[in-house]
């Protein structure tokens, strides 16, 4: 790759990354092209160089964003330890609680969900989480670590309500201790009786 190439190359993952960015702080209505070359600091011309408008871009940084998630859940995952423990990981690894989720910050913006396509990107990291969740509470029921106390579907269901509740009532509360709160009594749920 000439020089050339990787300006490009770099132009076009810094609009990425600058859109993923707003759509978590703004949302997709309140995101200017203006905005995005302003945070992605590259040229006027970039933009529409590299995408076919704000919407295109749109559904590359919401893909940025989804294997983002997927990347860093992936990484608490692949750990060797019990399902209990790797469930405890990934609930309480380091987040922004005041940014929001990933994913599910997206799912509240109407301009997103309300479009097929960048709709449809939201719901494919909805599901990858959920089906994350609900082989890891297969796991741990089989292997003793998780209690049995819910089906697995209905603990992913839990699961994923109470972890997006968890934030914005952090947010609502100004105090990101009620997020940890709410994590940590979520998890009493799946302790097993000794």
């Amino acid at each position: 790759m000439n020089n050339e190439q990787k300006t490009k190359q770099n132009s076009r993952e810094k609009l990425i990354i600058a859109m993923a960015d707003l759509l978590l702080e703004k949302g997709l209505a309140n995101t200017s092209p203006k905005d995005i070359l302003k945070r992605s600091g590259v040229g006027q011309g970039s933009l529409y160089h590299h995408f076919n408008g704000k919407e295109d871009l749109a559904l590359y940084a919401i893909t940025y964003n989804v294997e983002q998630l997927i990347s860093i859940n992936a990484s608490v995952l692949n750990t060797n330890t019990n399902a209990y423990n790797k469930l405890s990981n990934l609930l309480l690894k380091p987040r922004n609680i005041q940014r929001g989720c990933l994913v599910g910050q997206m799912a509240r913006d109407r301009s997103i969900m309300t479009n097929p396509h960048l709709a449809a990107e939201v719901t494919r990291g909805f599901l990858t989480m959920k089906q994350t969740l609900e082989n890891l509470i297969r796991m741990g029921i089989s292997d003793g670590s998780i209690s049995n106390i819910l089906a697995p579907l209905e603990a992913v269901t839990l699961i994923i309500s109470t972890l997006q509740g968890a934030y914005i009532s952090a947010k609502g509360l100004q105090d990101d201790s009620y997020f940890h709160l709410t994590i940590n009594s979520l998890l009493k749920i799946f302790t097993p009786k000794s």
